[in-house]
C-alpha cells in the first residue's frame, strides 16, 4: 500500500493526537500492510490485544481505519481484517492542515493589525495598543513599563507559513482531482 501522497510525519502527528504514541505504532503496521488482523498487529507491536483493539476503534471512529469481518469456519468466531484507506488518511491530514491554516491566518491578522506591547521581564503576554493604554502601559503582573514589540519578523514568518500551507493544500486538492 503506497502512502506517498501525504506527509508521513504529519500523518504520524495526526495519529498520535487521535490515539497516542502506541497508536502510531499500530498505524504504521497498517500502513505497511494491505490488511491485517488485530492479533497480527499486537504481535508486531508487542502491545496487548485489548490495547490494539482500543486504538483500532479510535482510528475507526475518526474514519482513518476500516475493517472487514469474516466468520472463522473452525471456531465460529469473527475475524476482523483492518486497513488504512490512503484517501481517508489524506483527507484527515488535510482537515488538520486547514485547521492550522485558519489559526495561522487569525494570528497573522492579529499581528498585522495591532501594535503590540509586552513586559520586558516576560511576565505577561503581549497586548494590543488599546489594552496597553487601559493598563497605563504597565505590566499587570510586575508593574514594569510595557515596551513596544517589533513583530515584523513574526509577521514575515506567519505570512510564509500561511502561503506554504495554502500551496500544500492546493497541491493536495489538485492531486485528488487528478486521481
Amino acid at each position: 500500500m503506497s502512502h506517498a501522497s501525504f506527509n508521513s510525519d504529519l500523518f504520524r502527528l495526526v495519529v498520535e493526537e487521535i490515539a497516542g504514541k502506541e497508536g502510531v505504532d499500530v498505524a504504521m503496521v497498517l500502513v505497511n500492510a494491505d490488511e491485517t488482523t488485530d492479533e497480527e498487529i499486537a504481535t508486531k507491536t508487542d502491545l496487548k490485544l485489548n490495547v490494539v483493539r482500543r486504538i483500532l476503534y479510535k482510528l475507526h471512529d475518526n474514519h482513518l481505519a476500516s475493517y472487514r469481518r469474516i466468520r472463522d469456519t473452525n471456531t465460529g468466531w469473527f475475524l476482523y481484517y483492518w486497513k488504512i484507506d490512503p484517501k481517508k488518511a489524506l483527507a484527515l491530514v488535510n482537515r488538520k492542515k486547514r485547521m492550522v491554516l485558519n489559526l495561522l491566518e487569525q494570528r497573522l491578522e492579529h499581528e498585522s493589525n495591532n501594535d503590540l506591547y509586552s513586559c520586558p521581564n516576560g511576565d505577561s503576554s503581549p497586548v494590543p495598543f488599546e489594552e496597553a493604554m487601559t493598563l497605563s502601559f504597565r505590566c499587570p503582573v510586575c508593574n514594569s513599563q510595557l515596551e513596544y514589540v517589533d513583530n515584523s519578523r513574526a509577521i514575515q514568518f506567519l505570512r510564509k507559513r500561511v502561503e506554504e500551507l495554502r500551496a500544500d493544500l492546493r497541491a493536495s486538492s489538485s492531486l485528488r482531482i487528478a486521481e
